[in-house]
């Protein structure tokens, strides 16, 4: 009953909001100039050829139907404010037979509410400040990269679309962002305070900087940190005091884990710890040897020890950390200066980042495997298309790119039941597959309708039937990839 109550309670509000949206005149109410409303919806039809989630996907289909209105309104030039709401039936991506596993589902939300400040004289704002919330989009990026707001830290956890597959390389921040631009907008500061609001420990707000620097008309350089975490809600969420959460100082390894060789495991669930390595007659368990059961062993006792109260050899991961991004990118239309060539049409465009400064044990030991790499280019088509675009990244990992661990309270990456890997995996050092890619065309066909159209191998999560997200993304392997065609409106 609570969640039918739950969902008509929302239901009714999102009704209440739209009809206030669609009611509202256009017109001035005081010293209040309502703008024209908007209104859009898409249409996309799409196949995984080739994937994986809680069970094999292959040639499966995916569709998705978007509606969204919105208003926006302005006081005295200094103070504008925006909401948009929207809507979205889908189809849960399962490869279950059941009639309720074959029900269009509907989900509806906020787009944005969202207030902007300008300081300074009326059209001529020397800063402005955004509050509540609102896109965030910083690079050049159409799917890949965006890491500094939309990648985790600890784990270093990448991600891509979600509710929406197309032109969604952007962060719904909940919080406030001071825009400073200086030097005549060459060089532009700003500065951001968001609630984390995607993966546990949710509510914690995370400061960060970022600076965008315009030397000439073609190149474009950036930067920023986030300090991940750094004001917690429940500050016992951001290092959590558990096993599972645990690891040996002494060995540097998790207390509950399974390493490649079998050494050390932990039943799902369950506080009791075991091993085959941990038999004194090791003989014929493929993958023992005396080493790793001594190490096994001592990580055991250290969180034994601690279990009787001495907790000095055990230490504790934690989600609290700094990431860091650069960015920049050339318009190559620009140096060329072909009329047939629009800024923007021949770009080429990168971003690297480190999701965490500080090493922690076994798990983040090397700071290489946090640091995903991203290029991208704009490809000119004289008018052909609007937009051409391919994309491709690199992040080698011994992990998966889970966010298992992560829903279970925990800052580990860890894999689920359902890891393709096999099995509940904590200790998984098999090497992922590094590279990403993705391609990305737009063509207006009539004035507010657009087609587009994307083929991809990125980190997309699918919705299951209770609209939560997969654990890890379709695409893992090398063979798997899916496309997505999608037309718009927007009138």
């Amino acid at each position: 009953m609570k969640n039918i109550t739950n969902q008509h309670v929302k239901r009714t509000l999102f009704g209440l909001c739209a009809a206030a949206l669609l009611a509202a005149p256009a017109m001035t109410h005081a010293d209040w100039v309502m703008q024209p409303k908007h209104y859009g919806g898409s249409l996309d039809i799409g196949q995984v050829k080739e994937g994986y989630s809680a069970a094999q996907l292959e040639n499966f289909p995916i569709t998705r139907t978007a509606v969204h209105l919105g208003i926006s309104a302005v006081h005295d030039d200094k103070l504008e404010l925006r909401l948009t709401l929207g809507g979205l039936y889908w189809f849960a991506a399962t490869t279950e037979t059941g009639a309720e596993y074959r029900l269009i589902k509907f989900g509806n939300g906020l787009g944005e509410a969202q207030g902007i400040y300008s300081f300074g004289a009326p059209g001529n704002p020397h800063s402005r400040l955004q509050f509540g919330f609102f896109p965030v989009k910083y690079g050049d990026s159409h799917n890949l990269g965006e890491y500094l707001f939309r990648s985790g830290t600890y784990p270093g956890t990448l991600v891509t679309g979600g509710w929406s597959y197309l032109q969604s390389a952007s962060y719904g921040a909940l919080g406030v962002r001071y825009i400073l631009p200086t030097f005549n907008d060459k060089v532009t500061h700003e500065f951001t305070l968001f609630s984390d609001r995607d993966w546990e420990p949710l509510h914690d707000l995370s400061p960060g900087y970022m600076v965008t620097a315009r030397p000439n008309s073609f190149l474009e350089i950036g930067g920023g940190a986030v300090w991940a975490h750094a004001l917690p809600a429940r500050p016992y969420r951001v290092s959590p005091k558990v096993m599972a959460n645990a690891y040996s100082k002494t060995t540097g390894m998790p207390v509950a884990g399974l390493d490649t060789a079998g050494v050390l495991a932990v039943l799902p669930g369950n506080d009791t710890l075991w091993g085959a390595c941990l038999n004194p007659d090791p003989a014929g368990q493929a993958g023992c040897n005396d080493p790793d059961n001594a190490r096994a062993r001592q990580t055991i006792a250290d969180w034994q020890d601690c279990k009787s109260g001495d907790c000095s050899d055990i230490g504790y991961y934690t989600f609290r950390g700094f990431k860091a991004m650069l960015r920049a990118s050339v318009d190559l239309g620009v140096l060329i200066d072909n009329p047939r060539i629009a800024p923007g049409d021949f770009k080429i465009y990168a971003e690297g980042a480190l999701l965490g400064f500080e090493n922690q044990p076994y798990y983040y030991d090397d700071r290489m495997e946090r640091m995903p790499l991203m290029g991208g280019i704009n490809v000119p088509t004289f008018g052909i298309l609007d937009r051409l675009s391919a994309e491709v990244e690199y992040r080698k990992s011994r992990f998966p790119n889970s966010i298992f661990g992560v829903q279970q309270g925990n800052a580990v990456p860890v894999s689920s039941q359902a890891s393709t890997r096999g099995g509940y995996q904590y200790l998984d050092g098999e090497d992922q597959y590094p590279w990403k890619w993705s391609l990305y065309a737009r063509k207006s066909v009539l004035q507010g309708v657009n087609v587009h159209a994307q083929v991809a191998s990125d980190h997309m999560r699918h919705p299951d039937f209770w609209g939560v997200m997969s654990d890890e993304a379709i695409t893992q392997e090398k063979k798997d990839w899916y496309y997505v065609f999608r037309v718009d409106f927007n009138l």
